[in-house]
């Protein structure tokens, strides 16, 4: 503000409004928002056509640039965020990364670690080979029926309301069994406008869906009308020993003001499927919108470039409300840097985008379609006690319609 005179109000907002208001804004050409947060799945999938395509301004010698741009990003978090259909054009510039790793409470770890083993022979610590989704539910069982509810209310809580959550929170257990929704080339990196290789019917999908049906009955009974927001807050409030969630939930679950585990909490990559742990990529993008004034559009470079930075991504790395891990490879690779930040989860995050076990969801254009299918029929199965197999097939049903 001192440099500008630009005052800037930062208002929270939820997804799925801040979702319906970009895409308004894209529909009706309105420009109300020339600096766009682009979803890869909500935003740049629709909208690319609608985005400017950022190479005008790399390209442009008379214009401040992104240091180290893009060897020192991701190449496949630059794939699933600033591309789309092919490499050619720019959509937007990699801005956070939040990714699904497992929030448990090590001081019930810790406390009954000795009493679980010696009932069922193996260290029931999360974070190995050997915790898989299966001792998920065991540990859960297990915690529900000795661990004193004052201590700890749930041994899992789970996001499976009837919304994006539910949807993310499934495909880290299905990619786990080596399923997923489609096998098209580039599907899950570059993108297409269209899959047709459809995956849900396979005996991989159709194991992942009874993993995941019995994983929420022995999660808490409101796990099937929590977002991430509730079951974050649920486990602050000290009544689950564990949960998948985004990583940047770090921060407050850490903050003794809001939360009452803090300093009781460890973090590791989900649990194990027959093929792998996935912890799915939730990260995004900045763009810039194609119908801003020409002075907007510059003006948003400007901002790109400086929140692109590295020392930028570094003060954002090490805010002492919680930062974000960063998209540059400088930073999260720097073994300094990653013993004096206070992101406890880093290096979980950096494992869990490992390409073993990283999972990036399907990017076609018609993809919001495709997931109100999925959530409608895996709730669906929730709900009504549905079979695996006749939940894999109708989802197969519903697909197969679309344009």
């Amino acid at each position: 503000t001192n440099v500008t005179g630009i005052h800037v109000n930062v208002r929270p907002m939820d997804y799925d409004s801040f979702i319906e208001r970009t895409s308004i804004d894209f529909i009706s050409q309105t420009s109300r928002y020339e600096l766009i947060y682009v979803d890869p799945y909500q935003t740049l999938n629709r909208f690319y056509n609608a985005l400017e395509d950022l190479n005008r301004f790399i390209n442009d010698p008379t214009l401040p640039q992104i240091d180290g741009w893009p060897h020192d990003f991701y190449q496949d978090q630059v794939d699933v965020i600033s591309h789309f259909l092919d490499r050619d054009t720019v959509y937007a510039i990699p801005f956070d990364t939040p990714t699904m790793i497992l929030f448990y409470r090590k001081d019930i770890f810790d406390k009954y670690r000795a009493a679980f083993q010696a009932e069922h022979g193996y260290d029931w610590t999360p974070g190995t080979r050997d915790f898989t989704w299966e001792r998920y539910i065991e540990v859960a069982k297990w915690i529900d029926a000795n661990v004193p509810d004052e201590e700890v209310k749930y041994g899992s809580g789970f996001m499976a309301q009837n919304h994006n959550a539910l949807y993310c929170g499934f495909s880290n257990v299905m990619a786990a069994y080596g399923a997923d929704y489609f096998y098209d080339a580039d599907v899950s990196s570059l993108g297409l406008e269209k899959a047709v290789e459809v995956g849900v019917t396979s005996p991989e999908f159709i194991k992942s869906l009874e993993i995941y049906k019995r994983v929420i009955q022995a999660s808490a009974p409101d796990s099937l009308e929590w977002d991430w927001v509730d079951l974050a807050e649920a486990f602050k409030r000290g009544e689950i020993a564990m949960m998948p969630n985004w990583d940047e939930n770090w921060a407050a679950i850490e903050n003794g003001e809001l939360s009452k585990v803090a300093g009781k909490v460890g973090y590791s990559i989900l649990p194990y499927g027959d093929v792998r742990s996935a912890n799915i990529y939730g990260g995004a993008g900045i763009g810039i919108s194609k119908f801003a004034t020409e002075e907007q559009k510059k003006a948003a470079w400007l901002f790109i470039v400086w929140m692109a930075s590295r020392d930028i991504q570094l003060v954002i790395l090490n805010a002492p409300e919680g930062g974000n891990i960063p998209p540059r490879k400088s930073v999260c690779e720097d073994e300094e840097i990653r013993k004096a930040t206070n992101a406890l989860q880093m290096e979980v995050v950096l494992s869990a985008w490992e390409e073993d076990k990283v999972y990036f969801r399907p990017k076609t254009a018609n993809f919001v379609h495709v997931e109100r299918i999925i959530k409608d029929t895996l709730y669906d199965m929730l709900r009504n006690d549905l079979t695996p197999e006749a939940t894999a097939y109708a989802l197969a049903g519903q697909i197969d319609t679309l344009e």
